[in-house]
């Protein structure tokens, strides 16, 4: 080579180069996979918490219209539960119309409504929503009815207004409450916790 001759390099990336940017890739692949899983606990819990908000005035409605008390049943749910009515909700109608108190649940003489059997979402055994009772206290099975007022009543006997927590088992931090007051009225509880019913 003479001097004053300038070499060039030839076109191309080295290796490092090339092992550096998959590694940037691979980083950001990562963070948008977690950020992903996120957003998907968020969504099923919040579903979850419209879906059970909607049943619960869905049954009340019907419970004054069709002037029949009606209740709902929330099965045991969570991580390892099995049992009767294991991760389901379900509407029931009292074979008396006028029954009072609307609970329990008779499964010898009330009517169970063959549409509105809720499934939670679920992996073998284990629920990927739990649903919790007196403030996210009391594990199902719990029961939520109506008298043909709309009055509601709530089993085991609690407190009004009566907190519904609907959170991921895995993630706990995610959660909705669902509030019921004691007029049958239901609403969901942003996690503001400015004018907050629930903890």
């Amino acid at each position: 080579m003479a001097t004053g001759e300038v070499t060039r390099r030839q076109g191309g990336f080295t290796l490092i180069e090339v092992m550096v940017t998959v590694a940037i890739v691979a980083i950001l692949v990562a963070l948008a996979s977690n950020a992903l899983n996120e957003s998907r606990r968020v969504a099923r819990v919040s579903g979850q918490a419209r879906l059970l908000v909607q049943r619960l005035q869905t049954v009340r409605t019907n419970a004054v219209s069709q002037g029949n008390a009606q209740g709902y049943l929330i099965g045991p749910n969570g991580i390892a539960v099995g049992g009767p009515n294991a991760h389901q909700c379900f509407v029931f109608i009292k074979q008396n119309p006028l029954a009072f108190p609307v609970l329990p649940y008779d499964a010898v003489n009330d009517t169970l409504d063959p549409n509105a059997r809720d499934e939670l979402p679920r992996t073998d055994i284990n629920t990927l929503v739990t649903i919790r009772g007196a403030g996210g206290l009391q594990p199902g099975p719990f029961q939520i009815g109506f008298d043909i007022n709309g009055q509601a009543t709530v089993s085991p006997a609690a407190a009004f207004p009566y907190c519904i927590q609907v959170s991921d088992p895995y993630a706990p931090a995610i959660q909705r409450w669902v509030i019921l007051f004691n007029d049958g009225t239901v609403k969901v509880q942003n996690n503001d916790n400015a004018g907050a019913y629930c903890p």
